[in-house]
This record gives structure tokens, C-alpha cells and sequence, in this order.
């Protein structure tokens, strides 16, 4: 009699389990994203939509500023992040120079074709983004991508003599 009631206890446990791991994995699968029916933003997230495609910020991480050991100085930036699915790419970046702050702004843009099926896993990326320094003034600049702070200096002015 005890044998039957393990028996029976055994088989409770299992059928819990494959249950439980069922139900998990169906809560796992995800809907395809909604389509919006305008052109104004799909989210909270600045997104925003062209009929074809979403476009939308990167997620920066890391950024790493180099001087180039070069006359006229270069300077480049290395910008790590990540982006949401197997379907978003970088677009091209945008590069805005204050002259009065020092201030170098970098927009890392995605684009997302809009009715695609993505993996939901993220993409890392790595890229290097130049930077026009020629014709500036020895000092600090700072450079802002995507919210991600950094900075660099000057020892002199970055201009070939005459």
C-alpha cells in the first residue's frame, strides 16, 4: 500500500512540474510590436515613425575618447552599446559642435524596418566616430553621446602655422 501511494505522489510532482515549465515557456513568447497608424511618436522613448520604419536612439554604454598621435591632432571616439533587436541598425551618426561650451554632441540614431520579425535578443555594437577638431583652440572639449559624457583636452591649438 505505501508503495502505491510513492507511486502516486511521484507521478503528482512530475505532472506539477511539466506544468509549471509549460506554463513558463508560454509566458516567454512576445507579440510582434504594434504598428502605429500615424507619424507621431510609437512611444515614450522618442521613437518615432515613417510609415517604413522606426527610428529611435542607441543605447550607448561607453564611450572612449583617443587623440591620434598626428599633426593636426584627430580625435576619435569609441561609442559601445547595444542595440534591441536583430533588426535595428545604426544609422548615420550626427554631430553637432558649441563653440561657446566646448561642447561636442554626438546622436547615435537607429532605424528599424517597421513590419519585421526581430530576434528579441540584443545586438552589441562598436563604433568610432571622428570628430573635427581642426581649427580649435588649445583647451577642454567635452563630447555627449547619447547622454554618455567624456572629455578631452588640447595642448595647443589644433591649426597648421602659416
Amino acid at each position: 500500500m505505501r508503495s502505491n501511494n510513492n507511486v502516486l505522489l511521484g507521478i503528482l510532482v512530475l505532472l506539477t512540474i511539466v506544468i509549471v515549465t509549460i506554463a513558463t515557456f508560454s509566458l516567454g513568447c512576445a507579440e510582434p510590436p504594434e504598428v502605429p497608424d500615424n507619424t507621431t511618436n510609437v512611444n515614450e522613448t522618442d521613437d518615432t515613425f515613417d510609415g517604413e520604419y522606426i527610428y529611435g536612439d542607441a543605447v550607448v554604454e561607453e564611450t572612449d575618447v583617443l587623440i591620434l598621435e598626428s599633426f593636426p591632432v584627430k580625435v576619435h571616439v569609441e561609442v559601445t552599446g547595444y542595440l534591441p533587436d536583430g533588426c535595428t541598425e545604426l544609422e548615420e551618426e550626427n554631430i553637432v559642435f558649441d563653440d561657446e561650451n566646448n561642447l561636442f554632441t554626438v546622436r547615435m540614431q537607429t532605424k528599424r524596418p517597421a513590419d519585421a520579425m526581430c530576434t528579441e535578443a540584443i545586438v552589441p555594437f562598436e563604433k568610432t566616430v571622428a570628430l573635427d577638431v581642426y581649427g580649435l583652440e588649445k583647451g577642454v572639449y567635452i563630447v555627449n553621446v547619447n547622454g554618455i559624457e567624456d572629455q578631452f583636452e588640447l595642448q595647443t591649438d589644433n591649426i597648421i602655422p602659416e
